[in-house]
């Protein structure tokens, strides 16, 4: 078998210079040895996060439980479909509605601090 050509690979410990990274100083603390860097702290969930989810969980269930095809009316016009497209949409229309009710209160909150109020 033919090697191919360039530099040999290292093997072993190389005999180049030796770099060590800078330590303290003198009068300088360094790290303290011996101790395992601390994890970063864990993300706690809200109450409200909880209960979004397991309400998400549950309407997951109710839609899948009820497919069969109701009359959905809409002031004059009366539609036939699945009972989960109705229930979807009222889902996503309560949690646009939340959201916006959030963003509000908070664009509010955040001009009576910039005012001073």
């Amino acid at each position: 078998m033919t090697t191919p050509p360039g530099p040999p690979p290292p093997q072993g410990p190389q005999q180049g210079p030796q770099h060590s990274s800078p330590g303290p100083q003198q009068g300088q603390q360094g790290p303290q040895q011996g101790r395992a860097p601390q994890p970063a702290p864990k993300r706690q969930l809200s109450t409200g996060q909880i209960l979004g989810g397991i309400l998400l969980v549950l309407v997951v269930v109710f839609i899948f439980e009820n497919t069969e095809d109701v009359k959905v009316r809409l002031i004059i016009p009366e539609y036939r479909m699945p009972v989960a497209l109705p229930i979807v949409i009222a889902a996503v229309l309560g949690a646009l509605i939340a959201w916006l009710l959030r963003y509000r209160r908070q664009r509010n909150s955040q001009r009576k601090r910039s005012t001073g109020r």
